[in-house]
């Protein structure tokens, strides 16, 4: 018996996750970003070309009079990113929100931390998440995958669990992991 399925990597990686929808909704011949928010994989630090091009919307989208893919989405609102390491990492480590610049700048620009590569997932915050009694949430369910036969089947259990915040939501304070996290590790 396991608690998580073997090799589920791109299931559970932030940037795989990513990843695999972008690569399903091109293959549907969909516009990804409608489906998921603004995102941004950056491997190479400062100088990659996605965060150079985050950069760019970023101080776009400061000046009134430029019209840019984020208005067209309606996702701008308030500036607030955020910033998901992209590999090896759970229970919340290293996710911050963030609507100033120099701030995700001295986040994503290590790109080794501990002697392994890293990179950075950058998002589109969502401002007006859908909420439980005013907190943030996530929904945990169960499934059992088994091959029978050379037949893959699937189960799912119609019973799961609700993790939420810590606290109640706003976007006053940012740093406050409680509010913004519902990993249940924070």
């Amino acid at each position: 018996m396991y608690a998580k399925m073997e090799n589920n990597y791109h299931l559970s990686n932030k940037k795989a996750i990513y990843y695999n929808m972008k690569v399903y909704y091109e293959a549907l011949g969909r516009d990804y970003f409608n489906h998921l928010p603004l995102t941004f994989h950056i491997k190479e630090g400062l100088n990659d070309p996605q965060f150079i091009k985050f950069e760019q919307l970023y101080h776009e989208a400061l000046d009134p009079n430029k019209k840019t893919v984020l208005d067209s989405l309606s996702k701008f609102g308030n500036q607030l990113w955020i910033v998901k390491p992209g590999e090896n990492t759970n229970r919340g480590c290293g996710i911050q929100v963030s609507k100033d610049l120099d701030h995700i700048k001295n986040l994503v620009k290590n790109t080794v931390v501990n002697g392994s590569k890293r990179s950075y997932i950058i998002q589109k915050y969502i401002e007006k998440p859908l909420l439980y009694k005013n907190r943030k949430f996530d929904i945990r369910t169960f499934t059992l995958m088994c091959t029978i036969n050379g037949n893959l089947q699937g189960y799912w259990y119609s019973e799961g669990y609700l993790r939420t915040s810590c606290k109640e939501f706003t976007l006053k304070n940012v740093s406050n992991r409680f509010v913004h996290l519902t990993n249940d590790a924070v």
